[in-house]
């Protein structure tokens, strides 16, 4: 089904565009995007690029010089307007004589909220809500970084139509066909880490960078390991080790495993663990206080999905299905006990995607602060 786009949406959609460019970059700060649009044509761009730069509207505005006055600003979070690292961009808004402003969604912190009552003081033509689900979803580990001390948390499997995660020898290359691979890179490039447990390293052997999609710097690399257990020779630590931290059991710390792989420059956290469960939730606090990893996209395996699932430590969900079946005997997606449906775990479904023949389906815990609220199937 084809849906005819407002002017307003159209644009909003390229404030959208740029604002993806730095998702994920810019946290603890909010990825926005604006663009100054006069006469029905865009005028300039700008997206935040990261914490402490300049945000998107100031960018725009100042690449529009002149032009600005008497435009359209279309810009997917409300200005902010207060002074933080930079000065209120209500204000520069204002210095720009801009006619009238279009915002996707309100900002969500108390603290650089009020921009769009400032606006109207100032007597510029203000409206709010223009593809707000959209704008919503830009911003959803902003928002729950706001809320919680954790970093935002994305799960992504790929699965057969019957919910295997890979044939009974453990063999899950390739599920997916080749576009949806793409797309995960795509993915991982939001987020301030990868994170695996140690069984798909002692698998598969990744590096779980970004390759098919053009990053400035690499996500980091979180992996699940309670007895220490990677191997010196894998490609994590060859190529990898800077970026790599492990999540390990306290007793681990006194092996010799864990003196060469700190002078290798592997990270180690050491957390709590009984009968070989670790203690994630405190692990991801450290992660967020010590690490400033704010987002982490979680790629499995089965073992690792349930224990987030269990501490109900999943934000987003992202399910690829590929046309296939693998049977009773191959490996399941969440190797869960679960005793009847009253206790099955619920999401709310959000967007559903087609990669040839491969579908997407995304969601959103009922625990995160807008799913609810705003959950609906939308076709691409």
């Amino acid at each position: 089904m084809h849906v005819e786009l407002t002017q307003d949406e159209w644009f909003m959609k390229v404030a959208l565009r740029e604002a993806y460019k730095a998702k994920g970059k810019t946290l603890p700060n909010p990825a926005v995007g604006a663009v100054v649009v006069k006469n029905g044509k865009v005028i300039s761009t700008g997206y935040h690029e990261r914490a402490g730069l300049p945000h998107a509207e100031r960018i725009a505005l100042e690449r529009a010089g002149k032009e600005a006055e008497g435009s359209t600003l279309y810009i997917t979070l409300e200005p902010c307007n207060h002074y933080g690292k930079t000065p209120p961009c209500t204000e520069k808004i204002i210095e720009s004589k801009v006619k009238r402003v279009v915002i996707g969604v309100k900002d969500p912190n108390p603290v650089a909220s009020g921009g769009v009552d400032r606006l109207k003081e100032a007597g510029i033509e203000v409206e709010v809500g223009v593809l707000e689900r959209d704008c919503l979803e830009l911003i959803d580990d902003f928002i729950l970084n706001l809320k919680e001390d954790r970093p935002f948390i994305s799960l992504k499997l790929a699965l057969s139509l019957d919910g295997s995660i890979a044939d009974k020898r453990g063999t899950s290359k390739w599920i997916t066909g080749k576009e949806a691979r793409t797309f995960v890179h795509k993915l991982r490039s939001y987020h301030s880490a990868v994170m695996v447990g140690i069984e798909t390293v002692l698998k598969d052997d990744p590096l779980l960078n970004v390759r098919e999609w053009e990053v400035k710097s690499q996500p980091k690399v979180v992996v699940v390991d309670g007895k220490l257990r990677i191997p010196l020779h894998s490609k994590l630590i060859t190529e990898r080790a800077k970026d790599l931290i492990l999540i390990t059991a306290q007793p681990s710390l006194l092996g010799y495993k864990a003196k060469i792989l700190e002078d290798l420059g592997v990270s180690l956290v050491p957390v709590f663990g009984i009968n070989g469960n670790l203690d994630l939730k405190s692990a991801f606090k450290t992660l967020k206080k010590e690490y400033s990893i704010y987002s982490l996209f979680c790629e499995g395996g089965g073992k690792l999905a349930s224990s987030l699932l269990k501490g109900e430590l999943i934000d987003k969900l992202y399910l690829f299905y590929a046309p296939k079946i693998l049977g009773s005997a191959s490996v399941p997606s969440f190797p869960l006990d679960i005793p009847s449906i009253d206790k099955a775990f619920s999401f709310d479904l959000w967007n559903s995607l087609t990669f040839g023949q491969d579908v997407l389906l995304v969601y959103y815990s009922k625990l995160f602060p807008f799913s609810s609220e705003n959950s609906k199937e939308s076709l691409p």
